[in-house]
């Protein structure tokens, strides 16, 4: 299994993942068609997203088994950048055998790369495979309040 940069062809795929791990964390996806905006978030210049994708090969329509999408953000009070880490999924059966760690891995590397210092991301509370899993990485929880969302339209 190769982990490699989303490529536009894959945004089909990227969507049956999304749809997915929304649904994992009990949530929808309510825009029906992401490909026009993650079109200009990913192969925009300059790239608002970056993603890459688990891929089996094959060229087959299931060929992905997972995602991970970030963006480099800028922290106000260090002036500084930082990756944030806005999604993670990896199928079930592909869980457990270390792509989720090659994954941060590259996320690691895009990190330095980048001149970023720090990842963050944020996970439910009731996401213990995966908080035990960040743990393990040597990620540590930081004491900050809920996430909020205010709809502007």
């Amino acid at each position: 299994m190769e982990i490699r940069v989303v490529r536009p062809n894959d945004l089909s795929q990227l969507r049956e993942l999304c749809e997915e791990h929304a649904a994992l964390e009990g949530a929808t996806i309510a825009d029906r068609d992401l490909s026009a905006k993650w079109n200009s978030a990913f192969f925009g210049t300059p790239a608002q997203l970056v993603g890459w994708v688990c891929d089996e090969g094959d060229n087959r329509p299931d060929a992905l088994t997972g995602y991970m999408t970030a963006s480099i953000r800028l922290s106000t009070w260090s002036a500084k950048p930082y990756l944030y880490l806005d999604c993670i999924y990896l199928r079930p059966e592909v869980r457990r055998s270390g792509m989720g760690r090659a994954m941060f891995g590259i996320l690691t590397q895009f990190a330095r790369e980048s001149g970023c210092k720090e990842i963050q991301w944020q996970t439910l509370l009731s996401n213990e495979g995966g908080i035990a899993f960040y743990h393990s990485l040597g990620a540590v929880p930081t004491l900050q309040w809920s996430r909020w969302s205010l709809s502007v339209d």
